[in-house]
């Protein structure tokens, strides 16, 4: 396991993709790979437990997990030495020497499969002491406990073993503040000697399965304080004060304002690995999933996790929670689009690409469908004539339901097999209907929510009733979400978003795609920036909790 943490930033919408790169050897020359896992951040924050695993070819596995992160109490560093009063570390009976010892802070996390601990901090190993004094160390405290100086850390001590296979002598459960307090027990006790299993100053060392309780060794922190940005340091390198009385009061932050953490686990059986003979983690943090207040004006985004201004949940909590979105896809099969064997017109496709209808359909569409369970999708058309009667909502494909994107995809390109005319008006009230009975069906604290993406060449026919029904369906779990294609004025979309939102609870946004045309990733980023506010809005408005099952 490493303990180097990363920070990225990201934006749900957009494309982050990362490859971690396992190296044996220890320089360039004698170095080879043993292994290569490429990862996407928004498949990690879509799948179970946020986590995904990715196996290498020559063995074992490599687990990516994401976890919220919080700027609230994180500005400071973390100091803090440890050292050893006894150690029951005994040798084998040829060994001449005393072992070699390293200690290990992990700080918990919480996960739906409950609570594990993720290492954040080791230590070098000091040679041949059984009353070894470690290294003194500093560590930020956005990765040493999520700026949350309550938070609950394990620290455990290591016999060193040069191939890798190191022996637990036992380990202790703490906080930030405890840790602190102990280091001011120290200045009452003027010699090492004077500590004891006892002392308020040290922690006891529990060996895994040891029935008689007895401790296998006693730590005691010689040193600990939190550093602010404003502390100085001197020329010589050493702090301007004593460590000590740079201590802050004890910290309590409140989890779930900013940020995102990734780390690893190591249970292959809850997401369904067989254990392979070896095994790689990897730790990675990330400042991502929600972005700083001070970094962004809004936060929301399916990435960017963010939560309405007056409630302390946000969309982060809810997809750690199990939330399941549900994403529901209209296209508009109007005249306006022009005759779909043409190049040049909007449905026009070749062996060469996508047009703009699939291109939305692939960069919005993917992006929420990582939040769907069942990746089950209903596809409608609407404005199109069968047997001459106008029909404004029909079924894409054979299916009721699409199976992922490829099924919507296939969904799409199957309804040019058929006797559909173009027609209009463009009335996308039935639709919504459609959407908003299934998304009303929902079971109450449930933590679902549905999407209805709406793609539309052209303006609503009747905009009063778009925006009477629009008002009638803002106490539903449903956005509405509505992507111009092509070249029209969308002013009256505009108008009609705005309305909707100003009179009931935010659940309507806009985009047009003719604006990030050359860019898929600003568009899907564009589109869904505002669904995660509508989210937490929604749930924090019924009182639904984040804890909800």
């Amino acid at each position: 396991r490493w303990c180097k943490i990363f920070y990225l930033t990201y934006e749900f919408g957009s494309l982050l993709n990362f490859c971690v790169d396992l190296v044996q050897g220890t320089d360039d020359e004698n170095s080879k790979s043993i292994g290569v896992a490429h990862f996407e951040i928004g498949d990690i924050l879509g799948s179970r437990n946020k986590t995904k695993v990715k196996r290498l070819r020559k063995g074992g596995c490599i687990f990516a997990t994401i976890e919220q992160s919080t700027d609230e109490g994180s500005d400071g560093r973390v100091v803090f030495q440890l050292s050893a009063l006894r150690l029951d570390c005994k040798q084998g009976m040829l060994s001449r020497s005393e072992p070699s010892t390293f200690f290990e802070i992990a700080r918990q996390t919480s996960t739906p499969a409950g609570n594990k601990f993720v290492a954040v901090y080791r230590s070098q190993p000091v040679l041949e002491s059984c009353r070894p004094c470690w290294d003194r160390a500093e560590i930020d405290m956005a990765s040493f406990c999520n700026g949350d100086a309550d938070r609950p850390l394990k620290a455990s001590v290591f016999v060193h073993k040069k191939r890798g296979n190191h022996v637990l002598l036992g380990s202790f459960e703490t906080t930030l503040n405890i840790m602190i307090e102990k280091a001011e027990c120290r200045k009452t006790v003027s010699e090492r000697d004077g500590y004891s299993s006892t002392s308020s100053g040290t922690y006891a060392l529990q060996r895994p399965g040891n029935e008689s309780n007895e401790p296998s060794g006693i730590i005691a922190v010689m040193e600990g304080c939190i550093l602010l940005e404003k502390d100085s340091i001197n020329v010589n390198g050493d702090y301007a004060a004593g460590c000590n009385s740079l201590r802050p009061p004890p910290i309590k932050t409140r989890l779930g304002s900013t940020g995102s953490v990734m780390s690893a686990s190591s249970d292959y059986s809850e997401y369904g690995v067989d254990s392979p003979g070896s095994c790689t983690s990897v730790t990675v943090d990330m400042e991502a999933l929600c972005i700083s207040p001070s970094r962004a004006s809004s936060v929301g985004s399916f990435g960017g996790l963010s939560s309405p201004r007056q409630s302390h949940h946000t969309f982060s909590d809810f997809v750690h929670a199990g939330l399941d979105v549900d994403l529901y896809v209209a296209i508009d099969f109007t005249s306006s689009n022009g005759d779909p064997r043409l190049p040049g017109t909007l449905h026009y496709r070749d062996e060469e690409g996508l047009n703009d209808y699939e291109e939305t359909l692939v960069s919005v569409g993917k992006a929420i469908s990582r939040y769907s369970a069942s990746q089950e999708f209903s596809v409608w058309g609407f404005g199109a004539k069968y047997s001459g009667v106008v029909r404004h909502i029909f079924q894409l494909g054979a299916d009721a339901v699409a199976k992922g994107i490829g099924g919507i995809l296939d969904a799409y390109k199957s309804i040019f097999l058929t006797d559909l005319t173009m027609s209009g008006p463009t009335d996308i009230t039935s639709v919504v209907k459609a959407a908003s009975a299934r998304a009303g069906r929902f079971e109450d604290g449930a933590l679902r929510y549905g999407v209805l993406l709406v793609l539309t060449d052209g303006i609503v026919s009747d905009a009063d009733a778009t925006k009477t029904l629009l008002h009638a369906i803002s106490d539903l779990p449903l956005t509405v979400l509505i992507v111009g294609i092509g070249a029209a004025d969308f002013t009256v979309m505009g108008e009609i978003v705005e309305y909707s939102n100003s009179t009931s609870r935010r659940n309507v946004s806009f985009v047009s795609y003719r604006e990030h045309q050359d860019d898929p990733r600003a568009l899907s980023t564009a589109a869904l920036k505002d669904i995660p506010d509508h989210i937490v809005e929604y749930f924090a408005g019924k009182g639904i909790s984040h804890t909800a099952t």
